[in-house]
């Protein structure tokens, strides 16, 4: 899902014009200016040029950013950064914005502080007492462990010698140094962080040693999580739009934990659907296999019948003409008591027929 944060001047995220931020897309606005001023801004390894225009007041709008990448934009010069809007696409395993505040940040479990912190009077006025913790000195920390993929933490500095630093996971603390503050001490964001993965966090501020006393009040914090993790929670919170707000309609809400998701169930049966295809495919396979092999089986064993008869055909021909000739080319000697063969009685019959022919009279 995704969400917007908005990071607005005296913010000491900002205070440089520069800005370090994980997200997919980034806008930058300006202060207002009666006069055209030109102005550059640096992202990562581009550089955009142009002029401030009086009746204009966005500065940058980023092409799409890789959000699993860190990206680093600034503005020169950085009197004209106003304020800064990241778009976080935090995928489903974010899908809504847990928002701690008046008091309920420091009734979570996972709250903890260290050293000297004031909890009766806020630096601003307007806020009412045990909704602020206000460090008393430099070393002073303050530690939260969450269950989310992003967090946004908000509070006010006192002046330029309120400095701090930040880190989540114990990971690379970065140092935070605000600007000069002579007005009323809005709330501000003090840090954020996106792309944090699933599973527990830990952000820690510690304030440092500077002139005089590190004055920096912690009011409340943004969480971005599952909406199952939100009815652990001992506290019920509300999602607040005030300062963050979730673009509905980008990415579908995701199923609780021990549930499996939509798109998986769809997979599973999908898959399932395709295994029975393919094993019934493969029976008819078998099936037709089986057939086309008696088929052909039977066609050798009629080829090799008619392939018989027409030899014993054949042979029975072979053996008549051999006994008519045979029989015709035979000769028997007169026996008593039998005739002369047939053959013979033939050949007889015409030697008399001859001799008549002659004169003479053919006598045995």
């Amino acid at each position: 899902m995704k969400f917007n944060v908005t990071i607005t001047s005296p913010s000491p995220l900002i205070s440089s014009g520069s800005l370090i931020f994980n997200g997919t897309l980034i806008w930058l606005y300006s202060v207002w200016e009666p006069q055209y001023v030109p102005y550059y801004v640096y992202i990562d390894s581009l550089t955009f040029v142009s002029t401030r225009v009086p009746s204009i007041d966005l500065l940058y709008a980023s092409n799409p950013l890789d959000p699993n990448e860190e990206h680093t934009v600034t503005v020169q010069p950085a009197r004209l950064l106003e304020s800064v809007t990241v778009e976080m696409d935090l995928g489903d395993e974010a899908d809504m914005m847990m928002s701690m505040d008046d008091g309920q940040l420091f009734q979570q479990d996972g709250f903890v502080t260290y050293g000297t912190w004031n909890t009766n009077a806020c630096l601003g006025g307007g806020r009412a007492a045990g909704t602020c913790h206000v460090s008393q000195g430099s070393g002073s920390v303050i530690s939260y462990t969450f269950e989310g993929d992003a967090i946004t933490l908000w509070g006010a500095v006192e002046n330029s010698n309120s400095h701090y630093q930040v880190s989540v996971d114990a990971f690379r603390p970065v140092r935070y140094s605000p600007a000069n503050i002579t007005t009323s001490l809005p709330i501000v964001v003090l840090a954020h962080y996106s792309n944090l993965g699933p599973g527990s966090h830990t952000l820690m501020l510690t304030t440092l040693p500077k002139d005089g006393k590190a004055r920096i009040e912690v009011d409340y914090a943004q969480v971005y999580t599952k909406s199952s993790v939100v009815g652990s929670s001992h506290s019920t919170v509300e999602p607040s739009t005030a300062s963050s707000t979730a673009i509905p309609g980008d990415a579908p809400l995701s199923q609780s934990a021990g549930h499996l998701s939509k798109s998986a169930t769809i997979a599973i049966i999908v898959g399932a659907l395709l295994g029975v295809l393919v094993l019934v495919g493969l029976f008819f396979m078998y099936k037709l296999r089986q057939k086309n092999t008696k088929l052909a089986a039977a066609r050798r064993h009629d080829a090799a019948v008619a392939a018989a008869g027409v030899r014993e055909e054949f042979s029975a021909r072979r053996s008549r003409d051999f006994d008519e000739t045979t029989l015709a080319s035979s000769r028997f000697s007169v026996k008593e008591g039998l005739e002369l063969s047939v053959v013979e009685s033939q050949t007889e019959t015409r030697k008399s027929e001859e001799a008549g022919k002659g004169g003479f009279t053919w006598r045995s």
